[in-house]
């Protein structure tokens, strides 16, 4: 039974990194061109899924998120991180800052995730080195330096690779790697870095137990009394003859009903995993601007008082700077009657004398 024997994975995959390192590039490249995504951009996030085979006989679905690298987003990012199993991180190898910027991307991560995940560091855009200065370029020799160091001080495997999401070179084999990385932790647990790893080629699996249809045990014997040929061999040929048919029949429409079932559980799935996505990212969405609704209702209430306070300072102040004024005028008024008082008076004694 094939569908009994396939194993089926899914795994969360976080693409992070600065904007306009590639990011989304590399997932197209990978996804194909008729990929669906699910880009919210108010909220920064784009998702989308791809289902590959993994030893011929285990489905695994990819389920890639890719993270805005704008710091508006950075309030978000925390809950994005939330199941995640793989991450890849990227820059841009003819961008400086991008690259000085990875390791900051990578506490993000570690303050955000419990247990580390499996890692990729990819250094994209290796097709534009001969085109820039070399001050802006960041070397092969750097990348897996950088790498190395991570993978020590997280203490987590971590593969470095470089890609061109223009070309496609390298962007199968990243994915494919992290893939591995994921179903099969252990085999990386020693591991610092595998900058040269090929994945052409896939490890053969043991040789299955012999099914019950094929047993190799000798089977018990029961001996029974045999008709003689022409008393049977025609009837007996029919016989089996209608029960083949009947079985190849029945076969086939076993087949069909497998393939028409998993395709139409791959279908839901795909579209309940979909949803299931949107529904998280906007309640996200949801509670970001919830608090920020409380945030700014808390804002409107403080900014309300102190407006209520300051008016009425002003109408105290203003009183009271009125009151002021209104004082020194009547000072004013009683000084000019006593010195026009004066001035008549000696007016008026000069003239008497």
């Amino acid at each position: 039974d094939n569908m009994a024997a396939t194993r089926r994975w899914q795994f969360k995959i976080c693409l992070i990194g600065d904007g306009y390192v590639g990011k989304t590039s590399i997932r197209r490249k990978y996804l194909g061109q008729g990929f669906r995504s699910n880009y919210i951009p108010s909220l920064g996030v784009d998702f989308a899924q791809k289902t590959v085979m993994y030893e011929d006989d285990e489905s695994v679905r990819l389920v890639i998120w890719d993270i805005a690298g704008q710091p508006q987003f950075q309030s978000l990012r925390k809950r994005y991180y939330e199941g995640c199993s793989g991450l890849i991180l990227a820059y841009s190898v003819v961008d400086r800052e991008s690259f000085d910027n990875a390791s900051k991307w990578l506490v993000e991560a570690k303050g955000f995730i419990d247990k580390f995940p499996a890692l990729i560091i990819v250094g994209n855009k290796i097709d534009l080195r001969s085109y820039h200065p070399k001050e802006n370029i960041t070397s092969y020799e750097e990348g897996l330096e950088f790498t190395k160091k991570f993978s020590e001080t997280l203490d987590t495997p971590a593969i470095f690779i470089e890609t061109s999401a223009l070309t496609g070179e390298n962007i199968d084999r990243a994915f494919e790697k992290l893939t591995r990385m994921m179903i099969n932790p252990e085999e990386y647990q020693t591991i610092t870095t595998m900058h040269e790893v090929t994945v052409g080629t896939v490890e053969q699996s043991q040789p299955s137990e012999p099914t019950p249809f094929a047993s190799q045990a000798p089977s018990s014997v029961t001996v029974t009394e045999t008709p003689s040929v022409e008393e049977t061999a025609i009837p007996q040929e029919d016989e089996v003859a209608l029960t083949m048919t009947e079985l190849i029949d029945l076969r086939a429409k076993l087949k069909k009903a497998e393939e028409e079932f998993r395709d139409y559980s791959l279908e839901v799935e795909t579209k309940l995993l979909n949803l299931r996505n949107t529904v998280h990212v906007k309640k996200i969405m949801y509670e970001h601007l919830r608090q920020q609704l409380t945030q700014t209702r808390q804002e409107w209430s403080d900014a309300y008082d102190e407006h209520a306070e300051l008016d009425q300072q002003k109408k105290q102040e203003v009183e009271a700077r009125l009151d002021h004024i209104e004082s020194i005028r009547k000072q004013i008024d009683e000084i000019e009657s006593s010195v026009r008082k004066k001035v008549r008076d000696l007016e008026l004694e000069r003239r008497t004398d």
